[in-house]
């Protein structure tokens, strides 16, 4: 399928849908932006609206059911990902993680590679800093699943895709 007939159709299904920002395509699994590192989002001369642009990787987020979605899943290099379900997004621009404690090993999925399911060890709880949309530092604590979305994402960020964090 090409791409530009992709991107119509994931856009046609979310206008259908009444969905009015703009809906990004998936890249593929084995896209060589999933494997580069991204460089801090400049707030001080964007390259993209920060709030349109978080706005569009929601959309694409919920289109694809997904729970977490990075900028280079959808092609684009800008330190920034989403999370959230429902309703209730967060946009996370150049997220660090301060300091984590704990482990938990527990089934992860990921929207660049559809249906596979692994097993993947990583922090309980993390403390974590990130700008939002606006370019306002915020700091958290995140545990169980929120803190697994978030470390998710920042691999994706890294460049590393979660099939490269799987143990025997």
């Amino acid at each position: 399928m090409s791409e530009l007939f992709k991107v119509d159709t994931e856009q046609s299904i979310a206008e259908s849908l009444g969905v009015k920002h703009k809906v990004f395509s998936l890249v593929s699994e084995d896209h060589p932006v999933l494997k580069k590192v991204l460089p801090e989002f400049d707030f001080n001369n964007p390259a993209v609206d920060p709030n349109e642009f978080a706005s569009s990787l929601v959309e694409t987020c919920k289109l694809h059911r997904g729970i977490g979605l990075s900028a280079n899943q959808c092609g684009f290099e800008h330190r920034v990902f989403v999370m959230g379900a429902g309703d209730d997004f967060i946009a996370c621009y150049n997220p660090k993680v301060i300091s984590s404690e704990g482990e938990a090993h527990l089934p992860e999925g990921c929207l660049s590679f559809p249906l596979l399911t692994l097993n993947i060890t990583r922090a309980k709880t993390i403390n974590v800093e990130y700008q939002d949309w606006n370019g306002e530092k915020h700091t958290a604590t995140f545990d169980g699943m929120t803190a697994r979305i978030f470390l998710h994402e920042l691999d994706h960020m890294d460049g590393i895709v979660y099939t490269s964090r799987v143990k025997p």
